[in-house]
């Protein structure tokens, strides 16, 4: 009889989840430096990822803007699966000013939102299939303007292409599902590590930038954390655990991120020092600077997820927004 078959035996056959990484650099033009050239590099990626450069960048470009904010930051607006905060639902609906639609809550939001930290590390699993729909989604419809269109919709068919014939060469239909799913799963580490820095930070609703209390810096701070890890580990991590410094200047490359840190947090703690006054009033965690380790942060997160579960268990008919809008009139962008 032949030698059985594994689905490890397949997975160099296809792209690890970090092939991803490689399109932050290109996006953020710290490549070559030119527009036209790093967008080139990254819509040829798409060949080996199978997502959009088009729709990330101007999903991730916005994000940088206004980050953390609710009707505005694409990055935290995934209702009706997650809420990372119950100022999601303390209307019946609001205005995603990105997807362009109205976000409205109803049983069964109430419901899925209810349970999400029990089912947040599963749905991780499959958020890469989320990332494929999105960028078709933004290729198909183009809702602002897009670049090197056709070269992304070539090299994701390319990509599809890859996989399916490699599923295919498997020897049975469970193996090759196994792998498919197995692979995918694994990206949601990554998926992982990327909403760690933000999602159990400061939330506001309306816009930013008013004034000293909250400009640029101060936002950025309030807004976004850093992951403590060993340099020994930062070809894990790849320059993600440094999300204020890359928000801060979004175009250092990933290599620069470590000693731009070190300059970042003398800065930060020669001006808000850790439990001064002003530190306080600004900063909802007492410290501006807000670097956990990895299982810390992640601990960090799931407790934010819990507390918006545990509002939304709470939430009595006619005092939250569930129940007051139809989750179908939000799904068909009504309104």
């Amino acid at each position: 009889t032949p030698p059985s078959h594994t689905s490890l035996a397949h997975l160099p056959r296809t792209p690890p989840p970090h092939t991803s990484l490689a399109t932050p650099p290109s996006q953020h033009l710290q490549v070559t430096h030119s527009f036209r050239r790093d967008h080139l590099v990254g819509s040829l990626l798409s060949a080996f990822m199978g997502l959009s450069v088009g729709w990330w960048k101007s999903d991730h470009n916005t994000h940088h803007v206004v980050c953390n904010a609710v009707e505005h930051d694409p990055n935290i607006q995934h209702m009706p699966m997650l809420a990372i905060t119950d100022k999601v639902f303390r209307r019946p609906r609001f205005w995603d000013t990105y997807h362009r639609k109205w976000v409205g809550m109803d049983d069964a939001a109430h419901w899925l939102v209810s349970h999400q930290h029990l089912f947040f590390y599963p749905l991780m699993a499959l958020g890469r299939w989320n990332l494929y729909a999105q960028g078709l989604i933004y290729l198909l419809t183009q809702p602002d303007k897009t670049h090197f269109r056709k070269t992304e919709l070539a090299g994701i068919a390319v990509y599809f292409g890859w996989v399916l014939g490699t599923a295919l060469s498997m020897p049975s239909w469970a193996e090759s599902v196994g792998w498919v799913m197995l692979s995918h799963a694994v990206a949601g580490i990554l998926h992982v590590q990327i909403v760690l820095s933000h999602w159990s930070m400061h939330t506001y609703e309306g816009r930013a930038y008013n004034g000293a209390d909250d400009e640029w810096y101060v936002t950025t701070m309030r807004t976004t954390m850093n992951v403590a890890t060993p340099p020994w580990l930062d070809w894990v991590h790849i320059g993600l655990q440094f999300q204020i410094e890359h928000h801060l200047f979004p175009r250092l490359p990933r290599h620069n991120l470590r000693l731009a840190r070190d300059m970042v947090r003398e800065v930060v703690e020669a001006h808000f020092p850790a439990g001064s006054a002003e530190c306080k009033r600004l900063f909802p965690l007492g410290v501006a600077y807000h670097e956990p380790g990895f299982f810390a942060g992640n601990l960090e997160m799931w407790r934010v997820l819990r507390s918006a579960a545990y509002a939304a268990r709470g939430a009595k008919r006619g005092e939250h927004g569930f129940w007051q809008s139809a989750l179908w009139e939000g799904m068909s962008l009504a309104g």
